[in-house]
């Protein structure tokens, strides 16, 4: 199985549909920092099944979706497959037959990922099972990304364990064990409940014998009981009787006197309704001579509130005119002291302008000199620039020529002592050793062809066998859990079946649910119109009432002749269904069309009903359906027995059928890796000798070029150095010739002092200046605030005077009108006393009125509550016959659910009838909970406890077979973990000094037993004694994580591998000696390499580059090195 492309759309920055042709030995990966390299190995992790996002460094599986650029909508989805080429047929399983292999992963925005093989649906389980045992997997170690080359070696011993395992391919021995496992809990769950419950059933066995005992003695007592009831219910009855005839009599008197008093009920009322109407009346002359009083006085009330707002308003008045006389003098005060202040702010003015104007001529003076100091410094200090460049250009060209002069020494003497080395001659390989080694590799790989074809067939064999065994397996579970259901079920039937009722009469007689057969579609019917009569035994009386259903009594006969389709019984069925005809529909679907007249019908939800009336079914249990279900289940459970005992006879057999299948294929695969083990190591032998052949070859061929070559580069150099020699003395002459500069630096730093000096002075002078402007403008501005208050105060001025004569006017007005209102308050004052006495007149006539309409009232009520007093009495004597009526019903239907008559009138003492009722009652209590089926539970227990029993044998036979099974997986797992790590223990030997020119390499377990030990790695690179892998350099820890990969692969080659800039930490030679191993390892499997190193970009077939020209967005460019 080779891989040939990897499609990718819309994954991360790929946002096109974008295919990597892969089908080279070696790929390279190409592009700068950020373009989205390292996004194809996310990719292909993602498709085989990675689940975390936090591994392909996101947050959310949604992550990996496009998610837009500037110039690009997000993208919906994003989907990556793998194309395999798999016309060797090595994918197995379902898909062997398959030329190619597409296997494909995609994922919306709803983060549910969906799987496919060659565009059939799989479950993730399914690909991770094909590419089980090839080494590739999500977070296997055929992917290699950024880092985890340190991370190999930094990992934890359990963490290497499982790369071990990987290319141990053990994973289907983890996967049986665990399902064995899985096998042995539900066994045990099973055995621990089967064990529980017969605990159970012994103590529920032991407690039923006891139970029995008791539940005879319990019905005993209660025949007994009934029969002393039926006489005291007789008893009842008369006696409620004659009490609900004097009831009946006591209604009609009460009810009498209750007309009488409704008849004289009209007169009372129209004179209390004449009363009425004259209190009304009297109410609302009343109410108009308040509401004049309350007018008159909200008027008084309202002119004396004017008057007094108006005197109010006088003394605010006056107060203000006050407060105006006196603003108004402080307002001139502060005028004449403003005009001071504008006297002095004048004068300061004049002064400060004579100072400005003898300040200026000075500052001009100094800022002249002040210039012409800078500019004479400016000058000294470009002459003193241009020196000290003109010096560092001369020492730069002295340090050039004698790094040059160094440089052509070294080269010098390095050809000289290559000249001086002699060209070394190495022996060729002997042909004949690398013919030998072809005759064997052939003679192996005829060996392996046989032993492949063995372990097909053994696979088969066993496939075959558990498949067979499965299916037995699974019709053993079904047949149990089909049985437990069953048995499950009819217990529950059985409980809920009623135990037939007991009949004093004809105890041993037979029971009418024993002698009927009814049709199922009837059954429910049926078995609610007949209720407790189906336990009646035949031949019992029964009797009917003219207020309640009828009954009738069982004795020999036959069925009626319209229910013989669906009723059959040696009984006399006549009472119960004589009168009545099938209509074989259900309640709700019955029109009036479907009944006759005078004709009553039975329908199939038990409703008796005819063209006049509907008797509803009453409410009871199907016992007749149920009935017919336990015996359809006894006869099942039974059959059932049969089926289990045959299949567990054939399970047995598949069980060992298997295991003989299982122990030829292990043999056959151990056989198989073997040879495949020794034909890896024949062929690595081989292309080692033929890899040693063409070296020495080529090492030899390049030692003559350079020996050629080596005089004419040494005359070079010998010019070259002569050549450096003299640059170096014309840059030390040129270095000599320039002048000092310490002079010029010194007149220039007496210069610059000078400038400062005179800098210094210029501004004394124009600090004094701003100060004076500064003192100059603030005078200005005070005069100018002066002359805007004055002319303030002489607008607030004139604004008093005119709003003090304002209010001596409005202090006139206000005394007139006060002389008005207090007129018109003497005139509102006497209409106000005129309105309270004829108020007060009419207050005493309601009050007569309405004394003689509650007298009147008061009557009335007497009247009321006596008629009450009536209707209440006629009530309590309704409602005394209602509860005689209910007391006789009950008794009735008591004495029906017994079938029972009532007994003739006869005198009973009810006293000494409840006391021995209640005798009988106490000594039943007296026997507790009484179990009345326990004789059919013990049967029933007893019989389940043997079930139960032989169940728990086959259980526990069942957990021995699954143990010794598992004991078998961890001895396998054992040795073929102990087999793989020695044998990449050999390669990881063999590589480690070919990537570090020597040293030694060594794989361990911990300590423990090996299926759940941990391993070390232990390095000693050459010349060092390293006692931790912490204290390694970064490139030899890539180096020594490279060695081991390439020994697992070496061991088991996975089709293909991916590296992401795994050469980062290491140097040219390093990277070198990388290639020539991708080189070799590239005849077994592809290679995949991110890469920035020009070395390793060498060695790849293919180069494919990854381009970001839009932002966010990655395309890709090839390059074919072959064409």
């Amino acid at each position: 199985m080779r891989l040939t492309a990897i499609r990718l759309a819309g994954f991360k920055s790929f946002a096109d549909n974008t295919t990597f042709p892969v089908d080279a030995p070696v790929t390279g990966i190409i592009g700068p920092n950020g373009c989205g390299k390292s996004n194809i190995i996310d990719a292909v992790r993602w498709v085989l099944g990675e689940t975390a996002a936090k591994q392909l460094r996101g947050q959310a599986m949604t992550d990996i979706i496009f998610a837009g650029a500037a110039n690009r909508r997000a993208a919906g989805m994003a989907s990556v497959a793998l194309h395999f080429d798999n016309s060797d047929g090595s994918a197995g399983g379902a898909f062997a037959d398959y030329a190619e292999l597409i296997i494909a992963r995609k994922v919306g925005s709803d983060g549910q990922s969906q799987y496919s093989i060659n565009n059939k649906r799989v479950r993730r389980r399914d690909i991770v099972e094909l590419l089980q045992g090839t080494g590739v997997g999500a977070r296997s170690y055929a992917v290699i990304e950024q880092g985890m080359i340190s991370r190999i070696i930094e990992a934890k011993p359990e963490e290497l364990r499982s790369y071990i395992e990987e290319a141990a391919g053990i994973a289907h021995y983890k996967t049986r064990r665990k399902e064995s496992e899985a096998r042995m809990t539900d066994v045990r769950e099973h055995l621990t409940r089967h064990d529980d419950r017969l605990q159970q059933l012994g103590k529920q066995r032991d407690k039923l014998a006891q139970e029995a005992a008791t539940a005879r003695q319990w019905r005993e007592l209660n025949q007994k009981q009934q029969h002393l009831a039926h006489r005291l219910q007789s008893w009842q009855y008369h006696q409620t009787q004659r009490q609900l005839d004097a009831a009946q009599s006591q209604y009609q008197e009460d009810r009498a006197a209750l007309e009488d008093l409704f008849a004289h009920s009209g007169i009372d009322e129209a004179q209390l309704a004449a009363l009425a109407e004259q209190h009304a009346a009297a109410k609302e002359a009343h109410k108009n001579a308040e509401n004049q009083t309350l007018q008159s006085a909200a008027q008084l009330a309202q002119l004396r509130r004017a008057l007094e707002k108006d005197r109010q308003s006088q003394q605010h008045l006056a107060q203000n005119a006050r407060d105006h006389e006196a603003r108004l003098a402080r307002l001139r005060q502060q005028n004449g002291e403003d005009d001071g202040q504008q006297q002095q702010h004048r004068a300061e003015i004049e002064r400060l302008e004579q100072q400005l104007t003898a300040e200026r001529p000075a500052l001009d003076k100094a800022r002249a000199a002040s210039d012409a100091a800078r500019a004479a410094a400016e000058t000294l200090r470009h002459k003193l620039d241009a020196n000290r460049e003109t010096r560092h250009h001369a020492e730069n060209r002295l340090y050039t020529a004698t790094h040059r002069l160094n440089d052509a020494q070294a080269q010098y003497q390095r050809l000289e002592q290559r000249r001086a080395e002699p060209i070394g001659q190495e022996d060729e390989e002997d042909d004949d050793t690398l013919e030998t080694l072809a005759l064997e590799q052939e003679t192996l790989a005829i060996a392996l062809e046989t032993a492949a074809e063995t372990l097909a067939a053994a696979e088969e064999a066993v496939q075959t066998a558990q498949e067979q065994h499965h299916a037995s397996e699974n019709r053993l579970r079904q047949q149990h859990t089909q049985r437990e259901r069953q048995q499950t079920e009819l217990d529950t039937l059985r409980r809920l079946q009623p135990p037939p009722a007991a009949d004093s009469a004809q105890p041993d007689a037979p029971r009418l649910s024993e002698h009927l057969r009814v049709d199922p579609v009837w059954q429910t019917a049926i078995g609610r119109h007949l209720g407790e009569r189906l336990h009646a035994s035949i031949g019992a009386a029964h009797w009917q009432h003219a207020l309640t259903h009828g009954h009738a009594q069982l004795s020999g006969g036959g069925v009626p002749a319209a229910w013989q389709p669906y009723l059959a019984s040696d009984a006399d069925l006549h009472p119960w269904f004589g009168h009545l005809q099938p209509l074989a529909k259900h309640d709700h679907d019955i029109r009036p069309d479907d009944l006759a007249d005078g004709v009553q019908y039975l329908t199939l939800d038990g409703s008796s009903i005819s063209r006049s009336s509907v008797q509803p079914a009453p409410a009871a249990d199907d016992q007749l359906a149920r009935q017919s279900r336990i015996a359809t289940l006894e006869a099942a459970l039974a059959a059932g027995e049969t089926a289990l005992r045959a299949l567990e006879a054939e399970h047995q057999t598949q069980q060992e059928t298997l295991a003989g299948a299982i122990a030829q294929r292990d043999n056959a695969r151990r056989q198989h890796e073997q040879h495949e083990q020794q034909q890896r190591e024949h062929s690595h032998r081989l292309a080692l000798s033929r890899q040693q052949q063409q070296h020495r070859a080529t090492l030899r061929a390049q030692q003559q070029r350079a020996a050629a070559t080596l005089a004419e580069d040494i005359a070079a150099a010998a010019r070259h150095l002569e050549q450096a020699r003299q640059e170096q003395t014309q840059a030390e002459q040129a270095l000599a010739t320039l002048p000092p500069i310490q002079a010029l630096e010194y007149e220039y730093q007496a210069q610059h002092a000078h400038y400062q000096e005179t800098a210094r002075i210029t501004q004394q002078h124009e600090e004094h200046i701003r100060a004076a402007e500064t003192a100059l403008e603030q005078h200005r501005a005070h005069l100018a605030a002066g002359e805007k208050q004055q002319t303030r105060l002489a607008e607030d001025i004139a604004a008093t005077e005119t709003a003090l004569a304002t209010l001596h006017e409005q202090l006139e007005t206000l005394a007139l009108t006060l002389e008005e209102n207090h007129l018109s308050l003497e005139t509102h004052e006497q209409t106000h006393a005129e309105n309270e006495q004829h108020r007060a007149l009419s207050a005493q006539t309601l009050e007569k009125i309405a004394h003689e309409l509650h007298r009147e009232q008061e009557a009335q009520r007497e009247r009321a509550h006596r008629r009450q007093l009536a209707e209440e009495r006629l009530q309590h004597h309704q409602q005394q016959i209602e509860q005689l009526h209910q007391q006789q019903q009950r008794i009735i239907a008591e004495l029906l659910s017994d079938n029972h008559e009532p007994l003739p009138e006869a005198a009973e003492d009810e006293a000494a009838l409840s006391a021995d009722i209640r005798a009988l009652k106490q000594q039943k209590e007296a026997l507790g909970a009484v179990n009345l089926a326990a004789i059919t539970d013990y049967d029933s227990a007893e019989n389940e406890y043997s079930a139960l029993e032989t169940q728990c044998r086959d259980l526990r036979d069942t957990l021995a077979l699954l143990e010794e099974a598992i004991n078998k997986l961890d001895d396998e797992t054992r040795s073929r973990l102990q087999e793989t790590l020695d044998i990449v223990n050999r390669h990881f030997a063999n590589l480690f000094p070919i990537l570090f020119r020597g040293g030694e390499a060594e794989l361990a377990w911990t300590e423990g037993d090996i299926l759940d030990a941990g391993i070390t790695i232990a390095v000693r690179p050459p010349g060092k004694k390293v006692k931790n892998l912490s204290v390694l350099s970064g490139g030899e820890k890539a180096l020594t994580a490279l060695a081991l990969v390439f020994a697992l692969f070496r061991l088991n080659p996975a089709p293909f591998c991916l590296l992401d800039e795994v050469d980062a930490p290491l140097d040219d030679a390093n990277v070198g000696r990388l290639s020539n191993l991708l080189r070799d390892m590239a005849t077994q499997t592809q290679f995949i390499v991110i890469t920035h190193r020009k070395r390793t970009m060498q060695t790849c077939d293919h180069l494919i580059g990854v381009t970001m020209s839009e932002p966010g967005v990655s395309r890709l460019v090839a390059v074919q090195f072959a064409e």
